[in-house]
């Protein structure tokens, strides 16, 4: 017989206690926003981005107004020089970055014979090369201090066929061969 009842949620333990926490696509309710707010309640310092200016206001106040240390910076991935404020912004509130998590992604559905190029290019563009930039700056701060952690989020779709996601399927998969590739890399440093 199974057990209906919900488990009840875990009381922070200090596991990040005075890390400092990057993350992209963090506004709204979904996966970004729930990390943050985890990683909040463990005790980190939280800074999330987001291309959605409003929802990325709310989500800091909603963090802010249950006493966390949280702060938001409007970041497009597929923006080098934004990529680049937000690492600057993060150093400057926090003096480091201990934890990157990249979760920006955009998915679809389209197949492929109907699939534009400009479709193919954004999906790749935001979920690939945007997890690229953001652990490319966060590796440039890590690798001389020793110390860091990237989270790159991929999907089972990146190894499990789907119809209409060849584009959403190609850049997870990248994004997890990047992840293991840079990991390697960084080892080596």
């Amino acid at each position: 017989m199974e057990n209906s009842e919900t488990p009840n949620y875990p009381e922070g333990r200090d596991l990040l206690k005075g890390k400092a926490v990057v993350i992209t696509a963090a506004a709204g309710s979904g996966i970004g926003f729930a990390t943050a707010k985890r990683c909040a309640e463990e005790g980190a310092r939280v800074l999330l981005s987001d291309t959605h200016e409003n929802r990325l206001a709310e989500s800091v106040s909603s963090l802010q107004s249950e006493q966390f240390e949280a702060y938001g910076i409007p970041c497009d991935v597929t923006k080098e020089n934004e990529v680049q404020e937000l690492l600057n912004f993060a150093i400057s509130k926090f003096k480091t970055v201990d934890v990157m998590i990249n979760n920006a992604g955009l998915g679809g559905q389209s197949n492929l014979i109907d699939m534009s190029d400009e479709e193919w290019e954004k999906v790749l563009d935001v979920t690939l090369n945007g997890t690229m930039r953001c652990t490319r700056a966060a590796l440039r701060h890590m690798i001389p201090l020793k110390r860091g952690v990237i989270v790159n989020n991929a999907s089972v779709v990146g190894w499990r066929a789907q119809k209409g996601q060849c584009h959403y399927a190609a850049a997870k998969a990248g994004v997890m061969a990047l992840t293991r590739c840079s990991a390697m890399e960084a080892a080596d440093a």
